[in-house]
């Protein structure tokens, strides 16, 4: 492994020259190593640590070189990584276990215990580590007292034995599984010295983490033009067949550019592009629906905003599906509730194009058409840009007289701080794992700032049925509560529901393995499973 490390380091990854080609044989006849060219949508923020706050790019090196209890696949359902099974979660719910592979190490040889997983989820739990997740460990034993200051290591967090994880809660929270499946697992015996209040500015987190657990080990970030990644031979699954990725942020021109003269191998394209990528010799094109959605919020302490007819009737007047057609070149799906998947009845109002009766609702209420309502959003992705047009358009065509007002991220900020806003368009989120996600953006005690609900909607009934589900073990009754919560939602439109993107990948047909996910941080989910050919 030092070898590789050494030879990779050295090497000049931006020159191209003859015997660079992946899979030619030498003049040894020994094979060439490949090497994996991938498009990164942006320059990450180089904090590489599961305890920093949410940031794509960052999150696409941490899937390649750190490693999880459990994975999300491309349908969006959990699966075992690190764990061998799914959780076991006792009949009264307050007891959760996990079994871990045995065997396993770290890619520095040491051995990977249940003690590692201990460690990292005290660290997510405790904010003086910088971690911005400890809310999600409200009701695990001990829990409080960490975010309080007031202990250091959550009690509720166990090691049974080497191969065993626990988390002891203080009553059923069954969500949190879905919500925390994805921490990434960090070394136990390369932290441990690390003072909490300075983990996250340790060199490991901002320079050099080289010791994993996932596919390949990180060796170097050269500032907006790479980083270096090589494989790991003791990854859980074996050696991974591709002997090393760099990753390119460029612009999604560069990266189209690139994909047609060969220079890189897997990007995410923008729908505009998709024709121009799909006429290019030797690259394939796949996609993936995203887990969640593009929609405007709606400012219920408005007063002129708060009958639900108003609402109703902006959801029959847009049409969304000639928006998807016109704005995501049909790559994207209708949604009418943020519920997904087995959470989402097939009962729900579809709200079809129908401006007349968008009309109808609004003489119903006594509408002023007067009224001036503001749509405000952070311009720059096409897809948004084209949808605030088209929004604006139909409202006005059916008498709501919407103005666009096109903002700076910290302007809409300021506006939301002060509510001053009357509508926002937004998007992402993940609705497709874990129904309970759909809390925050919903609940009553989640109002902006507290939480993540910007349209100040509240429903005691949707809430009471969130949290039951929440605290519901059987799946099946769980389901159809989240289910009932999701009627709710859809009736009352506490926002108005455009699309769910999908996410479009281009590769060159060399890459075999390759399985489009709709999650653009996590493209190379199943990489132990590619080849790059000659």
């Amino acid at each position: 492994m030092a070898m590789v490390l050494a030879v990779a380091a050295c090497s000049d990854p931006t020159q191209n020259d003859d015997t660079d080609s992946a899979g030619d044989e030498g003049t040894d006849g020994a094979a060439e190593d490949t090497t994996l060219n991938a498009y990164l949508y942006q320059p990450p923020a180089a904090n590489w640590s599961p305890m920093a706050p949410a940031n794509g790019p960052d999150g696409v090196v941490m899937n390649l070189i750190y490693d999880s209890l459990l994975g999300v696949n491309p349908d969006y359902e959990l699966y075992p990584r690190l764990a061998t099974d799914l959780p076991e979660i006792s009949e009264d719910g307050l007891t959760i276990t996990y079994t871990l592979q045995e065997g396993l190490t770290w890619s520095d040889g040491e051995p990977f215990t249940a003690e590692d997983v201990v460690f990292t989820y005290n660290l997510m739990a405790n904010p003086d580590t910088g971690s911005t997740a400890s809310a999600r460990f409200v009701d695990v034993v001990g829990g409080p007292e960490v975010t309080a200051g007031t202990a250091d290591t959550v009690s509720g967090f166990t090691a049974p034995d080497e191969h065993t994880f626990q988390i002891q809660l203080t009553k059923p929270n069954v969500g949190i599984v879905g919500l925390t499946q994805n921490i990434w697992i960090v070394p136990q015996h390369v932290l441990a010295d690390v003072p909490l209040d300075e983990m996250d500015t340790t060199e490991f987190f901002t320079q050099s983490p080289t010791v994993g657990l996932g596919p390949y080990t990180f060796v170097e970030y050269q500032t907006d033009q790479y980083i270096h990644l090589v494989k790991n031979p003791a990854f859980r699954e074996g050696e991974v067949d591709i002997d090393e990725i760099f990753l390119r942020p460029v612009t999604s021109d560069v990266a189209t550019a690139q994909l047609g003269t060969g220079e890189m191998d897997l990007a995410q394209i923008a729908p505009p592009d998709l024709e121009t990528v799909e006429a290019l010799d030797g690259i394939e094109v796949g996609s993936g629906p995203g887990a969640g959605y593009i929609r405007t919020s709606v400012n219920e302490k408005k007063p002129y905003l708060q009958d639900v007819r108003l609402r109703q009737a902006m959801m029959y007047a847009i049409d969304r599906q000639g928006l998807i057609d016109e704005a995501m070149a049909g790559e994207a799906q209708r949604v009418n509730g943020s519920f997904m998947n087995e959470a989402l009845p097939d009962d729900l109002e579809a709200y079809d194009y129908d401006p007349d009766r968008a009309r109808e609702l609004l003489a119903e209420m006594g509408w002023d058409p007067e009224q001036v309502v503001e749509l405000s959003w952070i311009p720059g992705q096409r897809d948004r840009d084209t949808a605030a047009t088209i929004v604006e358009a139909q409202l006005n065509e059916v008498g709501i007289k919407l103005v666009l007002n096109q903002v700076q991220p910290g302007e809409l900020t300021d506006m939301m701080n002060a509510q001053s806003y009357d509508m926002t368009l937004y998007g992402g989120g993940n609705y497709a794992t874990e129904p309970f996600s759909v809390y925050p953006i919903n609940g009553c005690a989640t109002w902006f700032p507290d939480g993540a609900n910007l349209t100040f909607w509240c429903n005691e009934e949707f809430d009471a049925l969130m949290l039951e589900a929440n605290s519901t073990v059987d799946e099946a009754a769980r389901y159809e509560l989240f289910q009932q919560a999701a009627r709710i939602e859809n009736a009352e439109v506490p926002m108005i529901y455009l699309y769910n993107p999908n996410t479009i990948w281009a590769y060159t047909d060399r890459l075999t393995g390759f399985e489009p996910i709709g999650d653009q941080t996590n493209p190379f989910w199943n990489v132990q499973e590619w080849s790059l050919d000659g």
